[in-house]
């Protein structure tokens, strides 16, 4: 579910990004009495660049908790009425 979080978080910072600097990019071209291009610009490879720089990094943030591998995983116990916490023991078994 994560990392369909991540996909969509992506996604949305690109177009986000990418309408945010078309309305700026209109308003300036307005300004100076021009017409504004819809041809593939700068602004353009900005907001792809930002897409993918959320999707890298929400990507090494998944990751950065994850298990080593060969891992096994060791639920939580209750030991003496308290609860001792579960984790990732990298011993094979």
């Amino acid at each position: 579910m994560r990392t369909v979080l991540i996909i969509l978080s992506a996604l949305g910072a690109a177009i986000l990004v990418l309408n945010m600097l078309k309305i700026w990019q209109r308003r300036l071209a307005e300004r100076r009495g021009e017409v504004a291009s819809d041809r593939m610009s700068v602004i353009h490879l900005i907001s792809a660049a930002v897409g993918l720089a959320v999707f890298f990094l929400g990507a090494l943030w998944l990751e950065s908790n994850s298990a080593p591998p060969g891992s096994v995983y060791a639920p939580a116990t209750i030991e003496g009425g308290a609860v001792k916490s579960g984790g990732f023991d990298t011993k094979k078994q």
